[in-house]
């Protein structure tokens, strides 16, 4: 690998029996490598981050995970994805780069464009035609979901701790409050670059 990584992974309160395998995978994956794995459980998001970013050191010690790795990859919980796909994140030479999923029908990943909101009420989320155009290239964003992310820790340097917030912004006559990883990618001066070709699964089980 091209760098000193670690994997933080929030867990909230379970991970899917149907994943299972995937995870033994990537704990024998990572500890050929020499990887750590970071995991919280029973968390909401901002505070699942900001714990797994300290790895446990909080307002204490903020810079206990930081000083000692480059970049911290983030897989959410509820991801499906291949070793393949893991290496083709840590190898992509860009500080803040993500790979992409749905929610629903719609790709994470967005350009903050407020006349979009005042018109829809959604930010200008890509859509999968244009990431599929774009198949192979980097697309710059203004946030993506931190289900599948990489970020250099130069990107937490800027900040201060808690490096996770819920941003509340204007936007018109609206008052909008951003989720944990959107107020993130606003706050550093590094944008997120779209890695097109890295879709990974989103596993969304439903009652029915």
């Amino acid at each position: 690998m091209k760098s000193k990584v670690v994997i933080c992974i929030p867990t909230f309160r379970s991970i899917s029996a149907s994943l299972f395998g995937q995870w033994i995978g990537l704990s024998a994956w990572c500890a050929k490598n020499n990887i750590p794995i970071v995991t919280i459980e029973n968390r909401t998001h901002n505070d699942a981050r900001n714990w797994l970013a300290t790895a446990g050191g909080g307002f204490q010690k903020p810079n206990q995970l930081i000083n000692q790795v480059d970049s911290i990859i983030w897989i959410d919980s509820d991801q499906v994805f291949s070793v393949e796909d893991l290496e083709k994140l840590i190898d992509c030479d860009e500080k803040f780069c993500t790979g992409w999923y749905l929610k629903g029908d719609t790709p994470m990943v967005a350009r903050w464009n407020e006349k979009a909101f005042l018109k829809t009420g959604y930010m200008d989320f890509l859509t999968k035609e244009e990431l599929n155009k774009a198949k192979g290239k980097l697309i710059e964003v203004s946030y993506c979901g931190f289900g599948f992310t990489k970020t250099h820790v130069d990107l937490f340097k800027e900040l201060t701790y808690p490096f996770f917030t819920n941003k509340i912004v204007q936007i018109g006559d609206y008052t909008e409050n951003v989720s944990e990883d959107a107020s993130f990618c606003l706050d550093v001066s590094v944008k997120p670059k779209v890695i097109t070709d890295l879709k990974v699964g989103h596993l969304k089980e439903m009652v029915i």
